[in-house]
C-alpha cells in the first residue's frame, strides 16, 4: 500500500486538515485558528490514496532556532503501514537540511507514537525539562 500513496510537499487545505485530524480522533482546531496556523507552515507533507489524504505533517518555528513537529496524523484505515514514518522521514529530512546542531527540534509525543519519535532520534527530555502545555480549562477567572 505504502507504494500506492502518493507524496506531496504541501501544506494541508483548512478542510482536509481538519477532517483528517477529527477521523483519527485528534480534537478539532477552530477554523480561524487552523486557517492562521496552516499559513504559518514552515514545511508540510500530505500522503494521498486515490487522491483523498490518508496523512500528513507539518514543521512551524522560527525555521533557523526552534523546529516543531506537528499534525502528524495518519487516518486510522491506514495507520500500521508504514505511512507515519514515511512522513516523519520526509519532515527529518527537510529539518536537518535547515537546521544546524544548536537548533531545537521538538514534538509533542502522544502514546504510543513515542515509540515511531524515538526512531527518529528523539528522546525523553526528562529530568532536565519536560514539556508543558496551557490549560484552557483551569484559567482564573
Amino acid at each position: 500500500m505504502v507504494n500506492e500513496v502518493t507524496v506531496k510537499v504541501e501544506t494541508p487545505t483548512p478542510e482536509q486538515h481538519q477532517a483528517l485530524r477529527v477521523k483519527a480522533g485528534m480534537p478539532r482546531r477552530s477554523d480561524r485558528g487552523t486557517v492562521k496556523g496552516l499559513q504559518n507552515t514552515l514545511f508540510g507533507i500530505c500522503l494521498y490514496l486515490d487522491d483523498e489524504i490518508v496523512g500528513m505533517g507539518r514543521v512551524v518555528g522560527d525555521g533557523g532556532m526552534v523546529f516543531h513537529l506537528v499534525d502528524i496524523v495518519v487516518d486510522p484505515e491506514c495507520q500500521g503501514l508504514g505511512l507515519g514514518k514515511l512522513i516523519m522521514k520526509h519532515l527529518m529530512d527537510w529539518i536537518l537540511q535547515e537546521a544546524d546542531e544548536t537548533a531545537i527540534i521538538s514534538l509533542i509525543a502522544d502514546i504510543p507514537a513515542d515509540g515511531l519519535y524515538r526512531q527518529f532520534g528523539f528522546d525523553y527530555s526528562r529530568p532536565e525539562s519536560v514539556g508543558m502545555e496551557y490549560q484552557w480549562n483551569q484559567r482564573e477567572s
